[in-house]
């Protein structure tokens, strides 16, 4: 079975550290969302692959 590596959804770095976050779609529950320290940070928008909701 392959894992796949997670990924912060607005900027595309490999989430690593344990500040960094996952979470899923609060709109359709389905996707996983990736954030950064630093796009949580600067609130830098991301948009659901699967529903298209985009949050901050």
């Amino acid at each position: 079975m392959e894992s796949q590596e997670k990924v912060c959804s607005s900027c595309g770095i490999r989430l690593v550290k344990k500040t960094e976050t996952t979470f899923l779609c609060p709109k359709c529950g389905q996707a996983e969302i990736g954030r950064c320290m630093n796009c949580r940070d600067q609130s830098v928008h991301y948009k659901c692959p699967a529903c298209g909701f985009t949050g901050p």
